[in-house]
């Protein structure tokens, strides 16, 4: 969509109004049945807004949200978070509403779509924290949901900090440590969660949280469950056996 340039409108005020209308379907139905002056706050939003036209906004809205769904890792947000959307498709949340749930979200403008608009979380983060937040309003139990959004979310960030540096997204998860190779994260998920993306646990019959620990490296991520001897290597203290841990991840490659 060509955005009209009004002399009355800064650019970060012509940028509020072009996502306005790209993300609020209500206001683009009101804008088509009442006109411009109806739904303008002024002046310089009125100018703007009898110039578009009509079609062509309802097509930039549907290019805009195809193109926001596309933006995670391997393809879709969908494909960045296959369990997760799959879930939520049981419980009779399908994609769509995933996606106008998102949008209309204020977890949605922590991302930058643009990059010199400021600083911004990834969309895949963004859309995490989303996810989070309706699984703790729409589901009674979301103990697996929760740690398997947090699994999806941690693969889709160790993919980009594989690959991508300097990073054009800011991170907000806890728990990332640098290393001389690159990253590494460890978190520690219930044995259900595990069984449930088809991973085994390590130990037969685990009863307490299973250490799982995420490496990025120049040569590719590396991800799985760990003993809790390696696991010290994410000691915020270092202790004989932290540095003992961190020697033999050196030696394989990965710290």
């Amino acid at each position: 969509m060509s955005a009209p340039v009004a002399r009355s409108l800064d650019g970060e005020q012509l940028a509020d109004l072009i996502m306005r209308l790209l993300l609020d379907g209500r206001l683009r139905e009101r804008l088509a049945t009442d006109g411009a002056a109806a739904v303008a706050a002024g002046a310089g939003e009125l100018e703007c807004l009898e110039t578009i036209d009509l079609d062509e906004l309802d097509a930039a809205a549907r290019r805009f949200r195809s193109t926001i769904w596309r933006l995670g890792a391997g393809g879709s947000l969908a494909s960045a978070f296959p369990r997760s959307v799959s879930v939520f498709a049981a419980a009779g949340v399908g994609d769509a509403e995933l996606l106008d749930g998102f949008l209309g979200s204020p977890r949605f403008s922590r991302f930058r779509l643009i990059p010199y608009s400021g600083p911004g979380v990834s969309v895949e983060e963004a859309f995490a924290a989303f996810l989070l937040d309706l699984a703790e309003a729409r589901l009674s139990d979301a103990v697996i949901l929760r740690e398997t959004v947090g699994h999806e979310l941690m693969i889709a960030l160790f993919a980009a900090l594989s690959c991508e540096q300097p990073l054009s997204f800011v991170i907000e998860s806890e728990g990332i440590v640098e290393t001389g190779r690159g990253h590494a994260a460890l978190r520690r998920y219930a044995p259900a969660s595990l069984a449930s993306w088809g991973e085994a646990t390590g130990d037969g019959d685990q009863a307490g949280d299973v250490p799982y620990a995420y490496f990025a490296t120049p040569a590719g991520v590396s991800r799985g469950v760990v003993s809790e001897r390696v696991a010290a290597a994410f000691a915020a203290t270092p202790t004989a056996e932290s540095d003992a841990a961190r020697r033999a991840l050196s030696r394989r490659g990965l710290w």
